[in-house]
């Protein structure tokens, strides 16, 4: 048998054989792998696969316009009734055309399917470049009468039949009829998972435009505009030029005395106009997360290389007697490395299975780590990139170590080590390779700390803030008006006092709390956390400046309900409440914002008057609260001032705040029957506590806060192992000399000491070097990645004492083990 054929088998027998070298590689490397590979893959699919649904993609850009309420929070313009006017004012750039994803349920023979609803314009199809699949296109007259529904849908509720076309299905208890059928399109931007089930509602544009829009309302209903050109490199309207346009836009459809309000408005805040490429805008900030992660487990992949690099330095140094015959018998170092590169590769190949696995696993767990914020993550799966970037990664490692690991190996000493009988094996290598590849393993921990720690102290404050209330055992009542001819009634009423939008929530108030036992509703609207914002402006007569608020809606019971610190003044009582006086309270934002000068008890009854045209009388400030966060999940609050009103314009929504006893409960079926008896036109009803919607905000961060902090515990665990295998194969190797030292009288801790002045060179250096890349490399990536927080020097100089503490318990425990033991026994062993 040839010594290459006897290397390969050896190398399938060390497997078994010689656990202590092969179990650290195949898992080691096998998990670091999987991380490789996950990011490959999800990189893969989302930048460079064919957009599922969108065969258009070439020829597309996109348009943001946008209104920026604050540093946190901005809001998109469009709606369809703008998108006429904009795509006729600017149709010499391309064809223009919108699209809004949305959850909503659809019942068909008694059946529900969560599908994603499509709002789009007319010309979508033709724009994405979409495949109908059966029936008319949605360019026919009327598309508002019908829907279509996708190819998965289709298949699923209605078998594939052909027939499905003229079929019906139910949507907030309406019926629509099925016009066609329309390939499942994925890639659409979103907040929420794009479903493979599907329904689309088509405007048509030319009916839109003969709509009045009330221009005044940012309402948010299409995030941007897609534009389809000649070649996709079309240019796009200026700042300047969107600017003049919304400004025309306001004059020709605002009349009175409100277009001066509404000019005085757009002026007064702050826009910003930004084109994308279609995948670009669809990815969001993913493209800047796959670049950081791809650097992270690039950085671990190398962790994960120099430690096993240096455990086959210090396995193959103690193979120099063989390595020495074997030349004295003619062998070649090519030879010889080739050899050690089929005892390995075994090994490698099962490290390679082993991160296909985990990979497979990774991406099967997607959903639960990426939660909603992942696009088009049903197509991510281990393709043939994958698999060729395993092999490529496996390949050029084998032959990395193949022809590193004897290159600490000096071919005159091997010939001495036959001579010397193997004494002294520490004088047949220098070991500069091993601490060169331990400096860079310490640089590399530092970098990937920095980053890990940072971003650990973001998602930290982001999950775990103060919201300035406590949410208790309450909950969300959430019902649909499916009648918009109702909705228009219930928001025109000169008197909310004695309107029907008021009688109609007092009595849901009653039926709440007659159906659910001990229930107590706090407010006929959303509570201090909700996923719904309410935004409003108006100018302040004293200081001339526009005031953009959050409005929120109390009870009388409300801050008290949820411990909110009242810090001036008084709630507004029930009787208030019922006599609709125009009382408000609002929060320390507005009281510093309006009354800087004054201190909060002055504040309690001076009046704010939020009508541009004097229509309603100024309310009264009756008492001034703690500010609270209206949304979490996010590292820096939205920072809107807020006025709390008794006051609701219900939207297509109504919802109620309802407070339970702890462990009581309330769910849907208690209300849902009753509900729809005395009230038909209100559907869809839907509970969740408020504690759920805590968890749901924060889900992302809180995933990712775990992550990091796996991230971060595996780089200390790949340093320490690193530090540790190198503190043991260089005591090994000086074994006789320090039996030496020991023999002549030298003390334990003076060892110690002279081992850890070893290191202290490489530990200088290594997080020397790695400070200096963190520091400048972090101010530089942080620059083009939004997402990174601000470099936290705190936070810096404590991981870099952890870093220190951890290499030098990883230099003393190893060294002490040989330091400790007989050294007349280390001298006759040498």
């Amino acid at each position: 048998m040839s010594l290459l054929k006897k290397a390969l088998y050896q190398g399938i027998t060390r497997v078994f054989s010689l656990p202590r070298l092969s179990v650290p590689l195949i898992l080691t490397l096998g998990l670091t792998l999987g991380a490789v590979l996950s990011v490959i893959s999800i990189a893969s699919t989302l930048l460079y696969q064919p957009l599922q649904g969108v065969k258009n993609e070439a020829s597309l850009q996109t348009f943001d316009y946008r209104f920026n309420m604050s540093d946190t929070l901005s809001v998109s313009y469009w709606n369809m009734n703008r998108l006429v006017d904009f795509s006729e004012h600017f149709a010499d750039v391309g064809e223009w055309a919108g699209i809004a994803p949305s959850e909503q349920d659809v019942i068909v023979n008694n059946t529900t399917f969560a599908t994603t609803r499509y709002d789009a314009s007319s010309n979508i199809i033709s724009v994405l470049g979409s495949q109908l699949l059966l029936g008319d296109d949605v360019t026919i007259e009327s598309p508002e009468k019908y829907v279509w529904i996708s190819a998965s849908l289709w298949q699923n509720a209605f078998a594939g039949i052909k027939s499905v076309i003229g079929k019906q299905i139910t949507m907030t208890n309406k019926n629509y009829i099925i016009a066609g059928v329309i390939e499942d399109v994925m890639a659409i931007k979103s907040n929420q998972v794009i479903l493979a089930q599907q329904v689309w509602f088509i405007a048509n544009l030319t009916k839109i435009k003969a709509q009045k829009d009330n221009v005044g309302n940012i309402s948010n209903e299409l995030d941007n505009l897609i534009l389809k050109s000649a070649n996709g490199q079309a240019q796009l309207p200026s700042q300047a030029e969107v600017d003049a346009w919304l400004a025309d836009y306001v004059s020709r459809n605002v009349d009175g005395e409100q277009v001066q309000m509404f000019m005085d408005f757009i002026s007064n805040t702050n826009k910003v106009a930004k084109a994308s490429s279609y995948r670009s805008n669809m990815l969001g900030e993913t493209e800047g997360l796959l670049i950081a992660l791809f650097a992270a487990v690039i950085g671990l992949l190398l962790m994960a290389t120099l430690n096993l690099l240096n455990l086959f330095i210090a396995h193959y140094q103690g193979r120099t007697k063989e390595f020495a015959i074997q030349i004295s018998l003619g062998a070649s170092l090519t030879k010889i490395r080739l050899m050690v590169l089929l005892e390995n590769l075994p090994s490698f190949v099962l490290a390679a299975i082993t991160g296909l696995l985990v990979t497979g696993w990774a991406i099967r767990s997607l959903p639960l780590i990426a939660g909603d914020s992942l696009p088009m993550m049903d197509a991510i799966a281990i393709d043939s990139t994958t698999v060729l970037a395993a092999m490529a990664i496996i390949l050029a490692l084998s032959v990395l170590f193949s022809a590193l690991a004897l290159v600490d190996i000096d071919k005159q000493a091997l010939s001495n080590n036959l001579n010397s009988s193997g004494k002294g094996i520490q004088a047949q290598s220098n070991q500069w390779l091993s601490r060169v590849l331990m400096v860079l393993q310490l640089s590399i921990a530092s970098i990937l700390l920095t980053a890990s720690v940072m971003i650990a102290m973001q998602s930290y404050q982001a999950v775990y803030q103060d919201l300035g209330y406590e949410l208790g055992n309450s909950y969300e009542i959430a019902m649909t008006v499916s009648d918009e001819e109702y909705v228009t009634q219930l928001n025109s009423f000169d008197d909310y006092g004695k309107s029907e939008t008021k009688q109609l929530l007092d009595d849901l108030s009653r039926l709440i709390e007659q159906q659910v036992p001990n229930s107590q509703v706090i407010a006929p609207n959303y509570g201090p956390l909700s996923s719904s914002l309410r935004i409003n402006a108006f100018l302040d007569e004293a200081s001339g400046q526009r005031v953009i608020h959050q409005i929120k809606t109390l009870g009388a019971k409300y801050f008290s309900t949820f411990s909110i610190p009242m810090l001036a003044g008084a709630n507004v009582s029930q009787a208030q409440i019922d006599n609709d006086e125009d009382r408000i309270v609002i929060d320390e934002y507005m009281a510093k914002l309006l009354f800087s000068e004054l201190t909060y008890q002055e504040v309690i009854g001076k009046t704010i008057q939020m009508s541009a045209d004097n229509s309603t009388p100024p309310s009264i400030v009756t008492g001034i609260v703690a500010n609270t966060l209206s949304q979490t999940g996010i590292a820096d609050p939205i920072g809107l001032p807020a006025i709390y009103s008794h006051r609701v314009r219900p939207g297509t929504t109504i919802q109620f705040t309802v407070m339970l006893p702890e462990g009581a409960t309330v769910t849907a079926a208690m209300l849902a029957s009753e509900v729809k008896r005395q009230f038909p036109r209100l559907t869809n009803v839907t509970v969740e506590s408020l504690a759920d919607v805590l968890q749901r905000q924060t889900l992302n961060q809180r995933l990712s806060l775990w992550i990091v902090l796996a991230m971060t515990a595996l780089t200390l665990f790949l340093a320490a192992i690193g530090v540790a295998g190198l503190t043991q194969m260089t005591t090994n190797h000086r074994k006789y000399e320090l039996a030496v030292r020991m023999a002549t009288g030298a003390k334990q801790a003076t060892l110690v000491k002279f081992i850890l002045k070893d290191a202290l060179a490489m530990l200088v250096i290594g997080l020397g070097l790695g400070f200096i890349i963190s520091v400048f490399g972090y101010a530089k990536i942080s620059q083009n990645l939004a997402m990174l927080p601000d470099f936290n020097w705190l936070a810096m100089a404590t991981l870099d004492a952890a870093l220190v503490i951890i290499v030098i318990l990883s230099v003393i425990m190893p060294a002490w083990r040989v330091i400790s033991s007989d050294p007349m026994q280390a001298l006759r062993e040498e």
